[in-house]
């Protein structure tokens, strides 16, 4: 059983993560926009990393028995 400190630390690190991800992605539409084929690549790449870690974290979490929980 995950203590409320970590389980608050780990959901904090999902929404850090997701947030990420957000940047990434809006990079990457930009990227698009301006003609930056390759940067727009790289950007999604990198927001598809950043999804990986916020997904396995939130597997762990759930699979510990606590609440995932993500900011609006």
């Amino acid at each position: 059983m995950l203590s409320e400190k970590m389980v608050n630390a780990l959901n904090e690190q999902i929404n850090k993560e997701i947030y990420s991800a957000y940047l990434y992605m809006s990079m990457s539409a930009y990227s698009t926009y301006i003609g930056l084929k390759g940067f727009a690549n790289w950007f999604m790449v990198q927001y598809q990393e950043e999804m990986v870690h916020a997904l396995k974290i939130y597997d762990y979490v759930n699979d510990q028995g606590a609440q995932v929980k993500l900011m609006a």
